[in-house]
């Protein structure tokens, strides 16, 4: 690999080298053309009959190989290919320099001509044509391979050694100079070419560095832009400041209101306590907090400003760097409107509460009225059995009369903590039944139920709490009657009034039953879409399986 790259490297120089030099070429050619015509046309005019006018006539073969290599320069084409030409127009000049010389005759009259014009070309080769060194190498040693050849064959050799040897010596010494001389010029064209390179591969990167820094640049304000047109279009007050708490960025809702309000509306790189002097020391607590934490912070503050004071909610939110908190945007929205709706919507709402805390004051009195009036009625008709029965009428009234009751007081008009509810309703049973040797018991889970849950439950409790009183304990015996309500999963709950008395006849069927009491129990658990368990083992035995439902299939609570 580095071979390869070095043998493309050396290709890349001399293409450099041979392009950088076509104008020196050219010249230099065009001017050993001209100067060789020139001499050539004076010689002839002025000594025509010159015994050494030949020789010029001969050396005038140099001619078109010079037109050539100069014509070469200008067709395009080729020049991409002048290496290779001129190797190849230089190698036909070697065998011209050894036809001349070898047509030669050391005899005759002119000859030392031959010897200056090698020497001529040999320096104008090394001079004019910027050719890779090693084709310098090889047609320099084959123009002087072709004299040395030439010389010996014409016989100069052997008619004048001393003057063989010496033209031969300074031809060489010419050659060896012009390879020195090659050899200095491409190494300073070397050098000069690698720096080029260095420069121009620097260059590259820094023209690349500087358009990503400016792609880099142009992103930024372009995500800057974006960003600052973001916030712009929030109606929201927003504003950004710096860990000095310098703006850095308001958005044009905030700018607008420091117009209306009198404030500096270029408020960038200025402190937030110099734009706002009024500002609380509990807002600047609050950045502070943010660059501290690192969290975001929601706060509800009051604006005075000119004609008014606005409500607000102040979201501050830390914007990191490298994992460190560099600046807080914090946003103020204005919720004035929002907050006198809300505080409309609570004093609706409590006046609601009044209202209905009233309504049922006066449905539990309305039905304590009906109590008293059963209660008067009950002592001017002295027949037992309608005594009892408007005794079952003034319980199931009182159960009813306490679901009011128990709204009447809660702090909540939605739930009725159904425990003491029915535990209230125990003992209203229990006081009616004083004579009885019954001792009570209640295992009550705290479970909270809505009116449409309670008032059946508690109709269906006085039923069968009143029924275990009556008949589970004959001749008044002792007894146990327990009310246990236990919840079994999510929304599932179980009502349980079991007695340890004489137990239900054998072949007792709710079903069938057509006391008003039982109708009443069946109609109510099938309202709350709920289920009945009886268990006659060790006395009588009532489980209702019940939801807890805000309105059972659209049905008044009571209905028979």
């Amino acid at each position: 690999m580095e071979g390869r790259s070095k043998k493309d490297l050396n290709k890349e120089f001399y293409q450099y080298y041979l392009e950088s030099s076509l104008q020196s070429m050219r010249y230099g050619l065009i001017f050993t053309t001209i100067l060789f015509l020139v001499f050539a046309i004076i010689s002839s005019l002025l000594f025509p009959d010159n015994v050494e006018r030949e020789y010029y006539l001969r050396f005038g073969i140099a001619v078109p190989f010079l037109l050539f290599s100069i014509a070469v320069m200008y067709i395009k084409p080729l020049k991409k290919h002048l290496n290779l030409i001129y190797i190849i127009v230089n190698v036909l000049l070697c065998i011209s320099i050894f036809m001349i010389g070898v047509t030669s005759k050391p005899t005759q009259k002119g000859y030392e001509f031959y010897y200056a014009w090698v020497m001529l070309t040999i320096i104008g080769f090394f001079i004019f044509y910027r050719l890779s060194f090693s084709a310098l190498i090889l047609i320099g040693s084959l123009q002087l391979f072709a004299y040395i050849l030439a010389t010996f064959m014409n016989g100069t050799f052997h008619t004048s050694r001393v003057l063989y040897v010496n033209n031969l010596f300074f031809i060489i010494s010419m050659s060896s100079l012009g390879f020195f001389l090659t050899y200095l010029i491409q190494s300073l064209n070397r050098k000069n070419f690698i720096h080029q390179k260095a420069l121009s591969e620097n260059n590259k990167k820094l023209l690349s560095e500087i358009k990503e820094r400016r792609r880099a640049e142009e992103d930024h304000h372009r995500v800057a832009r974006q960003y600052e047109d973001t916030l712009d279009s929030i109606p929201d007050w927003i504003y950004v400041v710096d860990e000095d708490k310098r703006f850095v960025i308001l958005n044009t809702a905030l700018k607008e209101e420091h117009v209306r309000q009198g404030f500096w509306v270029d408020c960038r790189e200025k402190k937030i306590t110099n734009i706002y002097p009024l500002i609380s020391d509990k807002t600047i607590s609050y950045i502070d907090k943010v660059f501290t934490s690192g969290t975001i912070l929601i706060s509800e503050q009051n604006f005075p400003l000119k004609d008014k004071t606005i409500y607000a909610e102040t979201r501050m939110v830390p914007i990191f760097k490298d994992r460190k908190v560099v600046q807080v945007i914090t946003i103020i929205r204005d919720r004035s409107k929002e907050k006198e709706v809300e505080e409309l919507k609570v004093r609706n709402t409590e006046q609601k509460e009044v209202m209905l805390r009233e309504i049922h004051h006066r449905v539990k009195n309305n039905l304590a009225i009906v109590i008293s009036l059963l209660n008067l009625q009950i002592q001017k008709h002295p027949d037992p059995e309608l005594q009892r029965i408007m005794k079952d009428i003034e319980l199931r009234i009182r159960s009813m009369a306490l679901i009011h009751e128990h709204l009447y007081l809660s702090d909540n008009l939605d739930k009725i903590p159904l425990a003491n509810y029915l535990n209230d309703l125990a003992m209203i049973i229990l006081s009616t039944f004083t004579g009885k040797n019954v001792q009570l018991q209640c295992h009550l889970d705290p479970i909270d139920v809505t009116i449409e849950t309670a008032l059946p439950l508690g109709l269906i409790t006085n039923e069968l709490l009143t029924n275990a009183f009556k008949y589970a304990f004959p001749d008044n015996g002792h007894g146990i009657i327990k009310i246990i309500l236990k919840k079994i999963e999510e929304n599932h709950y179980v009502l349980t009034v079991k007695d340890n008395g004489i137990g239900l006849q054998d072949d007792f069927n709710l079903q069938n039953q057509n006391t008003l009491g039982m109708f009443i129990v069946r109609i109510l658990v099938e309202q709350l879409d709920g289920s009945i368990q009886l268990s006659n083992d060790d006395g009588a035995s009532f489980s209702i399986m019940f939801k807890n439902h805000v309105i059972v299939n659209h049905k008044i609570p009571i209905k028979f």
